[in-house]
């Protein structure tokens, strides 16, 4: 019956209406997780006429179950099992009528196989193990059924070794890892008896298998000697001269370079047998060139040259590859500049010259390492996989000999990064596959200038410029984009930028600003002018020339921001050299750039230009950014007033907008009552606010970012400004006396009524409190005369709004005045009700969960009190409500909330906030500790083992070994009781004893990062331990968690 419902289901789900294969898929997955399940396909699987669907449904059921449902089967079961497994594979490689068995069937099942394995121990398998099982059962049945079986599952074992889709215990998954290791050398050998059996494709299966056995050892246990004698390498190297066997014998022969080398050279054994494939490897190189030849006669539209082979793209592929590989693997030994090292070389270069982006790009990590190995000793982080440093002599040596090459590697691939004349005809995805290889060639150049130095590179890289200007004088045309890509070139080398004021680079930058005005040319000569803004401050520093250099630039710069194409390249560049050439530009370029700062702010998301400068607000953005910097270079007496300008150019139009809201009359101007009689004009965007104050933010983030001279400045601003940003978030009704301005000039004369104007959107109420926020963290201790005025509203804005963004405005106050304690009756005050508030939103995990922004900067700004501010924390009211609500949220999902609360309490618990207070505030916290431990502990467990994802273990693993260095023995027992509860099934005594003993080193030790590496791994195998299926994820979480939270068990 349960067969019949099974065999209906499916026909459903495959050829029913959409409503009937939703109910099938849902009764589907209902039964695989059935215990009725085993049976069922296990008869279906033996029934032939049930269809090929059923069939493979069905055996992928049977694998699912015994990797994941394994532990349902009764004692003794899993033999016979073993047996039926092994019976339908068979019987799925047989004909039946005139039906060959599915080879997806087969798969399936000698997947099942491959996880029965995993289950069951060696010794389970006879003294020869799984393998020596498999052949000798196999053995007895027509080689045509056996050999096709036994290759399939050889190839399967070691792939699945390391699978963690077998739900077994971690030590068991170690021992199936070792127990594959062992049986390597007995599955080569059944693989070489399988070499010349006379079935198709049986040379090219065995070959897979070897790859993937050579994949789990990598070489361990696998000498040369035993290699070079073993037929499967033979094999290996000759089918890369047979198109029947090329592709598998690349798998092999590229895992057997990999199981040679180590450290960028042969292992020692094995030096014979890396002569043999460097050679049969190196032998491809006349046929690779016949391909490139070919390939290269396709582009250009010519008759392609005849190859012995016939071979295709994929082909190239192949050799392309192992020609890499061969490199990478003995880049080392190639770096010493022997007399062998011209092949691998040479066939690499052969590879970079391809026409086909993915194939030349297989050369690219190559060239990277040997850039490495040619410069070793010169980088500040060298590589783990790199030797020591060589002698000055030596390392020079080298560099001369690999010179010409890279010279020709250069040549070979900086045109490769020119636009198509058909680009724009292209389809979106080849042209950002165009683009990635663009940026790939871009880093290969740089590891190339590495080698050759900045003054050759560049050298190299404007040789297509200096021919493009030959021919333009000799009357040809203009080609834009062999110009373009030569910049490019040269602007993804600027790391490596020659010396300040190296006439060639000064040549090449006097002439971008008469290069004609094509939008995607305009677009890379501004982003070139801007990565090499510190080369023309340094080049600008060192006379008159470079800094007319610099002032041409900026100017050209200017020019591009009205072209579309080229007006975020050029805003982008000005930033740059704002920031690179600030103190030049302050004495020669300040008035041209303040008036560029007027212009752009009617552009942006302001909307209301009238200059022909159609910026986006990003932008704009940059265009600050480098004005601020620069204003911020000028000398004292001109830096303040400046500044002031600037915010005042940004202010008095919000200041308008806001007024003309407010008073009902949009067509007076700020401090302007509405004549009698005038018509109104329409209501002002009050949303335009936003933009404006976000540049008024990009000011003091620019300023904090260094740039500031006078914290005092900024502090001042924000108490001027903090009654617009009240006005702007709906303050109450504010006089004249309580609402100073920018500019004295720019004061209304009637009282602002303060709608809500951004009552609810939170996107908004974050943009204008990033204000205050960056002008605190600017002005520092300057601010002081802002802190009643921040003092007095945030709590009251917090609790209107319920907005997280006044808590992180809270905790920067914290931050910036926290240790000063003639403050705590303010500061204390604030932070208080603020917490109060918060908390009383987030009283249990559905809270949390429904606020997690709220619940991220709650506890962000008590960690922020308990780093700067302890003392305003550690008082028994605020303490047990903090705690009480990081226990209703520590199993939030959201991660930010999470890893929050979970930093809290590690904080909480630290030896050095003890430190910082009375004694008396560490026994209320004892207190306030001691009733809720023992359910924290149980929550942490429970995170471990499955509530919360594993991506949080290391912070979990932080709060138990917190409450274990507190509480000590205490800690002991709450956690051996939290233990109890797990059922054997999940965890089995055995199981937690060990986890305990982990917990006893942390409390018998002191504070050594030893302790807390050995309780990570417990942590960390306890909770794979009880992840290993789903029953015993639920078992583990439903012992640990509170009734309450039973609903969050999935």
């Amino acid at each position: 019956m349960a067969a019949q419902q099974l065999l209906q289901a499916l026909q459903a789900l495959y050829h029913g209406a959409p409503d009937v294969k939703e109910q099938a898929n849902k009764w589907l997955e209902q039964f695989q997780g059935s215990a009725e399940a085993w049976q069922v396909t296990n008869d279906i699987l033996h029934n032939a006429g049930a269809g090929m669907e059923a069939h493979y449904f069905c055996a992928q059921t049977l694998r699912t179950k015994v990797q994941r449902d394994f532990e349902e089967l009764p004692a003794g079961a899993a033999l016979s099992l073993r047996d039926s497994l092994v019976s339908l594979l068979v019987k799925h490689c047989q004909v039946w009528g005139a039906v060959m068995g599915n080879a997806a069937v087969r798969t399936q099942l000698c997947l099942a196989i491959a996880a029965l394995a995993a289950h069951l121990p060696a010794v389970q398998w006879g003294q020869q193990g799984v393998v020596g099982w498999l052949a000798q059962r196999l053995g007895g049945e027509a080689q045509t059924v056996s050999l096709p079986c036994m290759l399939e599952l050889l190839t399967v074992l070691p792939q699945e070794a390391s699978s963690y889709q077998p739900a077994v215990r971690p030590e068991r998954r170690r021992q199936v890892q070792d127990e594959m290791l062992a049986y390597a050398p007995q599955a080569l050998q059944i693989l070489a008896s399988c070499l010349t059996a006379p079935l198709p494709r049986a040379r090219e299966q065995a070959l897979d298998a070897f790859t993937s056995w050579l994949k789990l050892t990598g070489g361990i246990g696998l000498n040369g000697p035993m290699l070079m004698q073993s037929p499967l390498v033979r094999a290996a190297l000759e089918g890369l001269r047979s198109s029947d066997t090329f592709f598998s014998a690349v798998d092999s022969v590229v895992e057997l370079i990999y199981c040679t080398s180590q450290r960028g050279r042969p292992k020692e054994d094995m030096a014979p047998l890396v002569q043999l494939i460097v050679a049969e490897v190196m032998a491809l190189k006349p046929r690779f060139h016949v391909c490139l030849q070919q390939a290269l006669a396709e582009r250009n539209g010519n008759t392609a040259p005849e190859g012995e082979h016939n071979d295709s793209e994929e082909d190239a592929k192949g050799m392309a590859r192992l020609f890499a590989e061969v490199g990478e693997a003995y880049t080392a030994l190639i770096a010493e500049g022997g007399p062998q090292v011209s092949g691998p070389v040479e066939a690499l270069l052969d590879v970079a010259s391809h026409p086909d982006d993915s194939i030349c790009s297989i050369s690219f990590n190559f060239w990277h390492r040997l850039s490495r190995a040619l410069t070793i000793g010169l980088h500040p982080e060298p590589l783990e996989s790199e030797e020591g440093p060589v002698s000055d002599e030596e390392r020079e040596r080298r560099v001369r000999l690999f010179t010409p090459w890279i010279e020709r590697l250069v040549a070979l691939i900086r045109g490769r990064v020119r636009f198509h004349d058909n680009f724009d005809a292209w389809h979106r995805d080849e042209r950002q596959d165009f683009k990635r290889a663009r940026v790939a060639v871009g880093d290969t150049l740089i590891d190339c200038a590495s080698v050759l130095g900045g003054g050759r590179m560049l050298q190299l890289l404007v040789e297509p410029l200096l021919e493009l200007s030959k021919q333009v004088t000799s009357g040809g045309n203009f080609d834009w984009r062999t110009a373009e890509a030569a910049l490019y070139c040269v602007r993804a080398v600027h790391r490596c930028a020659p010396l300040p004021g190296d006439a060639l680079m000064m040549s090449l930058f006097s002439s971008l600003p008469m290069l004609p005005a094509v939008p995607q040319l305009q677009y890379t000569v501004a982003l070139t002018v801007g990565a090499y803004a510190d080369w023309l401050a340094d080049t600008a520093q060192r006379g008159e020339e470079g800094r007319t250099l610099l002032s041409q630039l900026l100017g050209m710069l200017m020019r591009c921001l009205p072209e579309p194409e080229a007006s975020s390249a050029a805003a982008l560049s000005i930033r740059r050299l704002c920031d690179g050439c600030a103190p030049l530009l302050a004495a020669a370029s300040m008035d041209p750039l303040m008036q560029l700062y007027r212009q752009i702010q009617g552009s942006g998301d302001v909307a209301q230009n009238t200059l022909d400068l159609d910026l986006d607000e990003d932008d704009v953005q940059q265009l600050i950014e480098g004005v601020t910097l620069v204003a911020s270079a000028l000398p004292d007496g001109q830096r303040q007033p400046c500044v002031q300008q600037m915010l005042d150019i940004v202010v008095q139009p919000m200041q308008g907008i806001l007024q003309q809201a407010a008073v009902g009359s949009p067509g007076s101007a700020p401090g302007t009552p509405t004549a009698g009689g005038a018509a109104q004009q329409q209501q002002p965007d009050v949303r335009l606010v936003l933009p404006l104050m976000e540049r008024v933010t990009t000011i003091f983030r620019q300023e904090q970012a260094g740039a500031v001279k006078d914290p005092a400045d900024v502090a001042e601003a924000l108490v001027r400004l903090w009654p617009w940003i009240e006005a702007a978030l709906g303050a109450q009704p504010m006089q004249e006396s309580a609402c100073p301005t920018l500019k004295p000039s720019t004061a209304t004369s009637t009282p602002i009524p303060a709608p809500d104007r951004f009552t609810g959107d939170a996107a908004a109420i974050e943009r204008i409190c990033r204000a205050p926020r960056y002008a605190v963290r600017s002005s520092g201790k300057a601010a002081a005369a802002a802190v009643p005025l921040l003092v007095a509203s945030l709590p009251q804005r917090f609790e209107i709004s319920r907005q997280p963004c006044f808590l992180y405005v809270a905790s920067e106050l914290i931050k910036t005045f926290g240790d000063e304690p003639a403050r705590d009756l303010e500061l204390g005050g604030m932070f208080s009700r603020m917490m109060a508030g918060s908390c009383a939103m987030l009283r249990s995990l559905r809270d949390v969960s429904d606020h997690p922004d709220v619940a991220d900067d709650t506890f962000l700004l008590a960690g922020r009190a308990l780093s700067y501010a302890p003392r305003l924390l550690l008082t028994p009211q605020l303490l047990s409500v903090l705690l009480d609500t990081a226990l209703a949220g520590l199993l939030v999902q959201h991660r930010e909330a999470c890893c929050s609360i979970l930093a809290f309490v590690v904080r909480l618990l630290d030896p050095a906030t003890h430190r910082a207070v009375a004694p008396e505030a560490v026994q209320g916290l004892q207190t306030a500790l001691a009733p809720r431990a023992p359910l924290l502990v149980r929550l942490v467990l429970a995170g471990a083992v499955g509530a919360l994802p594993t991506n949080r273990l290391a912070e979990l693993t932080d709060v138990l070994y917190a409450v274990l260095k507190v509480t000590n023995q205490n800690g002991l027992q709450w956690v051996g009781e939290a233990l109890a509860g797990i059922p054997d099934e999940a965890a089995t005594s055995a199981d937690k004893q060990r986890f305990m003993t982990a917990c006893q080193q942390v409390v018998a030790g002191g504070l050594s990062q030893r302790d807390e590496r050995v309780l990570q791994q417990a942590v960390d195998e306890l909770s794979e331990l009880c992840r290993r299926n789903r029953r015993a994820a639920q078992l583990a979480q439903r012992a640990l968690l509170p009734p309450e939270l039973h609903y969050t068990i999935r």
